[in-house]
């Protein structure tokens, strides 16, 4: 019996970075609900179109459903679907807020069902690299990483992207990614100092996120930029044994933008320059060694949430997980609009 998904919403997110991951996590995309019913046909002409996607909800031979809207109505959707009795994995952001989560997190109990968050960037080569270093000692205990998105794009989209909305701004999108890495990494800080700025002409959103997360031992920073004609490097982690840089992004937005699926040869695959470099100090000499890259697979959060659903094990991202990552995200806001470092409670 194969496993079935609906995907809701088929702009450039649900075409460009979900649809292509599900066949190689054994997943069929049986539904879309979108009114972009010709793109639909000509893409995926084994899916069913919806255009209202209450009737891809009413549909209870789906065993997922993907909610790929945008940011303003995830947590609603997500809510919606739970109630209609599906499995669902919300895009980020999770929610626009604590609260909303809070609710989601509710529905999902009272529904009995998975309910998990596409954060896909947690199957980035280097960051898969970087979690493989630390789990075999080469950097020694970490005090300082540093982790960059920074982008130049000087025109924002003419779209709800660049509108003073709920669940928008560079602190839901590119900063999710950063913090969820972070959090996933160390777990929640005790403090948080940020920063959310417009730099942008025509920015209706801030456009630059700059995060401080301070730990007993360790202090993180995240940084997110759209405005960058000079890119910063992807990480710098300090270790006591080690340090590691990375300088490029990972391979597989590109690859997808480029109309690759996850099933195609080479997905996911860094080229051996976009490789990391490690320096460490034996008797006091400094040596820097190129470090190959885990292969990207971002799929491996769909086959994840793919065996939750059917073996009962956990999802891939936890809903208190994205919870977390959004009191992360509110503490930023706060912190930025007050001008103070913010104390996060147990």
């Amino acid at each position: 019996m194969s496993f079935r998904a609906g995907l809701i919403g088929y702009g450039f997110g649900g075409r460009v970075f979900h649809a292509p991951l599900l066949e190689a996590a054994g997943i069929e995309l049986a539904a879309i609900g979108s009114s972009r019913v010709d793109d639909i046909r000509r893409d995926h002409p084994g899916a069913t179109p919806y255009t209202d996607y209450h009737d891809l909800l009413a549909d209870q031979s789906l065993d997922l459903v993907i909610v790929c809207t945008p940011s303003p109505t995830h947590g609603s959707v997500a809510i919606e679907a739970l109630d209609a009795g599906h499995n669902v994995a919300v895009d980020k952001p999770f929610a626009a807020s604590v609260e909303e989560a809070e609710r989601m997190i509710a529905a999902a109990d009272k529904a009995g069902k998975v309910l998990t968050c596409f954060q896909n960037r947690r199957w980035d080569s280097d960051f898969l690299t970087l979690k493989d270093l630390m789990a075999r000692g080469v950097l020694g205990d970490i005090h300082h990483i540093r982790s960059t998105f920074s982008f130049f794009k000087p025109e924002p989209p003419d779209a709800w992207q660049n509108q003073a909305l709920p669940a928008v701004g560079i602190h839901f999108d590119l900063g999710t990614h950063l913090l969820d890495q972070l959090v996933h990494l160390f777990g929640m800080p005790d403090w948080v100092e940020g920063e959310l700025v417009k730099r942008r002409p025509a920015s209706g959103v801030p456009d630059r996120l700059h995060a401080r997360l301070g730990y007993p031992d360790l202090r993180a920073e995240a940084e997110a930029d759209m405005f960058s004609p000079e890119y910063a490097p992807r990480f710098v982690v300090q270790g006591t044994k080690a340090g590691w840089r990375k300088d490029h992004m990972d391979c597989q937005e590109a690859q997808l933008k480029g109309g690759m699926t996850a099933t195609d040869p080479g997905f996911g695959v860094e080229p051996e320059d976009h490789y990391g470099t490690l320096t460490t100090y034996p008797d006091g000499t400094r040596t820097r060694e190129t470090v190959p890259l885990l292969n990207g697979t971002h799929h491996a959060f769909y086959r994840l949430t793919r065996e939750a659903i059917q073996n009962g094990t956990e999802p891939p991202v936890k809903a208190t997980e994205a919870r977390d990552v959004l009191r992360v995200i509110e503490a930023v806001a706060q912190s930025s609009e007050e001008g103070k470092r913010i104390q996060l409670a147990p």
